[in-house]
């Protein structure tokens, strides 16, 4: 009992690591919970592409997009809009943002 309680602690160790931060928040993310949220966003981020400085995230990298809703959430990046909606997000949020919008079809 004791190895198999070892041999799980030492699974669950290593693939903690194995996997990056926005690997981990992607793998909390559901598509569908991703499109339900996705409708704030839309409204300011078109799908044709780049709006009045807005640009699109429609066909965006999952682990791109974790990375920078990662660093609006902590304030490393100067949007104020941005900053105050991805604070707003917990990770599971943020991944299934991630996963629904990587899925679209991105801008022509």
């Amino acid at each position: 009992m004791k190895k198999l309680l070892f041999v799980i602690f030492l699974l669950t160790f290593f693939c903690k690591f194995a996997f990056s931060d926005e690997q981990q928040i992607i793998a909390m993310g559901d598509i569908e919970y991703g499109e339900y949220l996705g409708a704030e966003c839309v409204s300011c981020h078109q799908q044709k592409g780049a709006s009045e400085g807005i640009p699109a995230i429609h066909g965006m990298d999952a682990e791109v997009f974790v990375a920078l809703m990662l660093a609006y959430r902590a304030k490393e990046m100067e949007n104020p809009v941005m900053r105050m909606i991805a604070g707003r997000l917990n990770d599971e949020q943020i991944g299934s943002l991630a996963l629904y919008f990587s899925q679209l079809e991105p801008p022509k």
